[in-house]
């Protein structure tokens, strides 16, 4: 019975977000000039509804671009509401990937940066240290985390397009290898869509939570967080779902 009730559950609430979702795409989104306020509202109500499910960027960097023809007298405060709404999706989504993390250890760091200050890739890293989050597997020891080493530096600042370079080592553990990987880290990048895989079970995502090009300061949060919290975005495959269940008979 309970088991019965939770499905029923996910299935009204899986209707009532696709009505949302396709009222929205129609009648806000649709080709046409239904006006920049009106297309805000049907972006924060995408957005609260299904930011962790869709990969919204597009859409913001769209309704970015008409704000930038909009009259001089609108777009300040349209621009505004449209950060509001982003920084609303990225509060979210960070406390989502960082729920039940860290419990004996960090799971995420923030660290201000001046843009027109940037260290270099030989440089000391902006982020030096451990992160760590309970290890997900169900066989694991009562209290065992995961943790890895992992450095970051923020290298070049492109404010045409509103974005830094982003340079990630992640140490190996035993029996791998040292990895890195190189990204610019947008404005309207995402950290529930926009992340990194280490492993099987370890996900890393790098975000760009302030950026004010006027006063040329920014906030760069990294965080170390299980696959598990990210959802449809990163389904596993089906030889790791079978290894799984192998793993579990014996």
């Amino acid at each position: 019975m309970y088991t019965e009730l939770l499905s029923k559950r996910e299935e009204a609430d899986t209707a009532v977000r696709r009505g949302i979702f396709d009222k929205v795409l129609e009648r806000y989104l649709a080709p046409g000039d239904q006006g920049l306020q009106a297309k805000l509202v049907a972006l924060e109500l995408l957005a609260t509804n299904f930011h962790d499910s869709l990969d919204l960027s597009p859409l913001f960097w769209q309704i970015g671009r008409e704000l930038e023809r909009a009259p001089k007298n609108e777009r300040t405060r349209l621009s505004h509401e449209l950060a509001r709404i982003a920084d609303g999706v990225k509060d979210r989504q960070i406390s989502g990937l960082e729920l039940g993390s860290g419990a004996q250890g960090q799971a995420s760091k923030l660290v201000g940066l001046r843009l027109d200050a940037l260290t270099t890739e030989n440089g000391k890293p902006d982020i030096d240290a451990d992160f760590s989050f309970p290890d997900p597997d169900p066989f694991a020891p009562r209290g065992r985390t995961l943790t890895r080493h992992l450095k970051l530096w923020i290298t070049a600042h492109d404010a045409p397009r509103r974005r830094v370079w982003a340079i990630v080592d992640a140490r190996a553990n035993q029996g791998e290898k040292d990895q890195r990987w190189v990204f610019w880290i947008e404005t309207f990048d995402f950290p529930m869509v926009n992340f990194t895989r280490v492993s099987r079970s370890e996900r890393f995502t790098v975000v760009l939570q302030e950026y004010d090009p006027e006063t040329v300061n920014a906030k760069v949060r990294l965080i170390y967080f299980p696959s598990a919290r990210v959802g449809a975005k990163d389904k596993p495959f089906i030889d790791d779902v079978i290894s799984d269940l192998v793993h579990e008979r014996k």
